[in-house]
């Protein structure tokens, strides 16, 4: 029965405003070490109790923080007040799917398209989920149904494109991801795709898509160190150097970064010391890092400091006792102490 259909006796009264006031003490001393942004939140909810919106928002929250318990609890509520809203099951089903629920998520993602058959998101979360499963039959179904309601519809033949790739379809592969940047000129992954095919290659077609890549997203780490690597392996020593200095701007510690950098100023410009400062740098982010500590002990062995070398190789076993460079290299100081 509801408290605002009976007269309170003056008692409870009484208690009821003292449980109020120590809840809102409570609250208060507990938003203290809130952050700002949900302390609004929690407030507007305590205002509007029943506001769908309210959990809606708090829920996003909580899920950027990686806090999945206490988001689904509020989706929940949303839900609770507002079971109409297919966008509230599309999010329910990231939060299934970010506690490993994938069950739960595709049931939450057909409840959501039954609520709105028109849920283009929704079909797409779930053609992802099937793709994810290797689901394969199943992913084209739903990215069918999702192109016939809406054919300008990038991200589902970028879908498709992931796919023919499972499927080893190469030909539909690359038509679907060309298809995808007419459709979205922004897509960042297709054009990452199709530079990471063309590098495999070796073709310098993939430099154009990569640049393309980092013209949407220039401090995207991935890309720019896969666009040095490709320079590294076209022997466009320049071009790699350049882009090897601007991937450890955006990330000063990327150890395959500084190892390449410090590679380049070995094998081709001869220049041992650099190369060593940038070898040093890796090891001193991570000492088991192997290939820095072989590359160090190979440009100390250029430089003739052959007891700085042998020390760096013997580390290089004491790792890997089967590192074929350190144990040649190994050999090599041997013949050189004894004269043979």
């Amino acid at each position: 029965m509801m408290l605002e259909n009976k007269i309170l006796h003056p008692i409870f009264l009484f208690l009821f405003v003292l449980f109020f006031c120590y809840s809102c003490q409570n609250n208060a001393t507990n938003y203290k070490e809130m952050p700002v942004e949900l302390v609004e939140l929690c407030k507007q909810i305590d205002k509007y109790p029943k506001d769908d919106k309210l959990y809606y928002a708090r829920a996003n929250y909580y899920f950027k923080e990686k806090s999945f318990n206490s988001a689904l609890a509020d989706i929940l509520k949303a839900i609770d007040l507002n079971s109409n809203k297919s966008g509230y099951y599309v999010f329910l089903s990231d939060i299934y799917f970010a506690q490993r629920e994938t069950d739960l998520a595709e049931e939450t993602l057909e409840r959501a398209i039954a609520k709105d058959p028109e849920n283009n998101e929704a079909r797409l979360k779930l053609a992802e989920l099937y793709f994810l499963l290797e689901m394969h039959q199943d992913c084209r179904r739903v990215l069918d149904e999702a192109v016939a309601l809406k054919p300008h519809n990038p991200k589902a033949y970028l879908i498709r494109a992931f796919v023919a790739k499972e499927m080893k379809d190469t030909a539909n592969y690359l038509r679907l991801l060309l298809l995808t940047i007419d459709q979205n000129p922004k897509e960042i992954r297709a054009f990452e795709e199709l530079g990471y095919f063309y590098q495999q290659k070796l073709d310098p077609l993939a430099i154009n898509y990569y640049t393309n890549a980092l013209h949407i997203e220039p401090q995207n780490i991935g890309i720019n160190y896969n666009l040095a690597k490709l320079y590294q392996d076209l022997e466009e020593w320049e071009k790699a150097e350049e882009q090897y200095k601007i991937l450890l701007q955006i990330k000063p510690d990327h150890l395959w970064g500084l190892n390449n950098l410090g590679y380049i100023k070995l094998v081709h410009e001869n220049n041992y010391d650099e190369a060593i400062i940038y070898f040093t740098k890796a090891l001193d982010i991570n000492d088991f890092f192997i290939t820095a500590l072989c590359n160090r002990g190979i440009a100390f062995f250029e430089k003739k400091e052959y007891n700085s070398a042998t020390e760096n190789f013997k580390n290089c076993l004491s790792i890997d006792p089967q590192y074929e460079s350190a144990i040649r290299y190994l050999n090599f100081l041997d013949k050189i102490k004894t004269g043979k």
